[in-house]
């Protein structure tokens, strides 16, 4: 009898204010994990945007994390959360496995052409690490990266939480579920 070939799979719910982890195995019961990091739970919320002033005057250029994003402090304390609440899901996930996601969990990534199409119905690593690159480039005010980014701030921190489940739990790429 051939043995079974189907990978394991880590499905990520990635929630607003958690992301549940299902790692389904081949022939063994479904493991569940809640983690306590979600969409609206890596830095502050932005400030609300002021009234508008009665003359108008020049904007001053956006400094690191001013309207942009979390700030470079707000990224490095958010990257720490993540590894520390991902960590121990790696001893839980085998070599080979694959990292799921539903379609629309993914919609705030490709919200104003951010990452443009999906490739045989995965993101690569490649093309969140340079979201990230992008992420990390507007916290530090970088003027190359004024005007990339999502149109929702969740883009942001569903792309951090996604690179640090690639990079850390040795995936390649992010699969949409079938």
């Amino acid at each position: 009898m051939p043995a079974n070939t189907t990978p394991a799979t880590l499905h990520l719910h990635i929630a607003t204010r958690e992301t549940v982890a299902v790692l389904r195995v081949p022939g063994a019961e479904d493991q569940r994990f809640v983690l306590p990091i979600g969409c609206e739970t890596l830095w502050p919320a932005p400030a609300p945007a002021p009234a508008p002033a009665p003359a108008p005057a020049p904007a001053p250029a956006p400094g690191p994390g001013h309207g942009s994003g979390p700030s470079p402090l707000d990224l490095e304390n958010a990257i720490q959360v993540v590894e520390d609440q991902i960590e121990g899901l790696h001893r839980h996930v085998s070599a080979g496995s694959r990292l799921v996601m539903d379609a629309p969990a993914l919609a705030p990534l490709q919200q104003g052409g951010a990452i443009r199409s999906l490739a045989n119905g995965a993101i690569g690593l490649a093309d969140i690490e340079h979201e990230y690159q992008q992420l990390a480039a507007r916290a530090m005010g970088a003027p190359s990266a004024r005007g990339s980014g999502f149109e929702h701030p969740a883009g942001d921190a569903l792309v951090l939480i996604l690179r640090e489940c690639l990079h850390h739990l040795g995936f390649d790429a992010v699969h949409l579920a079938a």
